[in-house]
């Protein structure tokens, strides 16, 4: 009875162990991610595009932003011209805003799918309202140095009265003395 019972126990603990072992698992590959269809014009195309570009550094941004306009100039279908406006809104030195913008008008307006060129609008009144705040920004900057040289010239002038009116007053100590040297004289006499 006693063998019985050490026996099940080493049993229980036998299937207890067997389940809870895991073959090893072969190592995850990578899934490279599928090649980009430039040519795509439908939404999800186009956000995945967008959170693609999203995840580049700018440093990247920029070679990818130059081969969908190699692109675009050989093959200027819709969908390159709409890849290529979302890379130029999020690159610099990859096209002019204000070009771009009105780049985005003019695809809004050919585009058929409603949602697509509704979601250009919005983005055309993204990259309007940025182009409006780097032209104020760009505005304030020459406010404020035009400021900083009048306010360099106002301490350059404020230091040239201050040496003219020292040189006024060492002017008129000199008299002064000439002024007591000359009244001493004509008391003596």
């Amino acid at each position: 009875m006693f063998k019985a019972h050490v026996l099940l126990v080493l049993l229980v603990g036998l299937l207890a162990g067997c389940q809870l072992w895991q073959p090893a698992k072969a190592p995850e590959q990578p899934v490279a991610a599928p090649p980009r269809d430039y040519a795509a014009m439908d939404l999800d195309a186009l956000v995945r595009y967008s959170e693609d570009l999203s995840k580049m550094t700018p440093a990247e941004r920029l070679p990818e932003c130059q081969q969908v306009d190699r692109m675009q100039a050989s093959n200027p279908r819709m969908g390159y011209r709409l890849h290529l406006l979302l890379a130029q809104m999020v690159t610099d030195g990859c096209g002019d805003a204000s070009i771009t913008l009105g780049n985005i008008r003019v695809v809004a307006n050919e585009i058929e799918d409603g949602r697509v060129r509704g979601w250009l609008a919005y983005l055309g009144e993204l990259v309007s309202r940025s182009n409006q705040a780097a032209a104020e920004k760009a505005e304030l900057d020459k406010q404020l140095k035009e400021a900083q040289s009048g306010k360099h010239k106002v301490r350059k002038d404020a230091k040239a009265k201050d040496s003219k009116i020292q040189s006024l007053e060492n002017e008129v100590e000199e008299l002064r003395s000439k002024l007591n040297t000359l009244k001493s004289i004509e008391q003596k006499l």
